[in-house]
């Protein structure tokens, strides 16, 4: 586990307005439509990725990052890919979720 931290914060801090990484390779995800799990929400610090990564490994096995300007904090997700908008819209509402996020497009969908 004190790998994918490091390995996180590291992602995150090259990608300090955000990213989508798969847990399995460290790679980051490039298309799809990014959607996250409500568990995960206002995830942020150590403690907070760590409860991502402990979601992500037993779920979808990627995670993402992104910086709140309002406060500066930078958040982390467990997170579900999609290629259907449709099921991406559905999902993000089931999930509370205010946006979701084309991965190709780069851009926030708001829901």
């Amino acid at each position: 586990m004190e790998h994918l931290i490091s390995a996180i914060l590291e992602i995150a801090k090259e990608n300090p307005l955000g990213f989508t990484v798969d847990l399995t390779t460290l790679k980051k995800v490039t298309k799809g439509i990014s959607v996250a799990y409500f568990d995960t929400q206002d995830s942020f610090g150590e403690e907070g990725l760590k409860r991502v990564l402990n979601h992500a490994l037993s779920h979808e096995k990627k995670v993402g990052g992104w910086l709140n300007e309002e406060n500066e904090q930078f958040y982390f997700d467990s997170i579900r890919i999609f290629t259907n908008l449709e099921e991406a819209k559905q999902f993000g509402r089931k999930n509370k979720q205010i946006a979701i996020f084309d991965l190709r497009e780069l851009r926030l969908i708001k829901l």
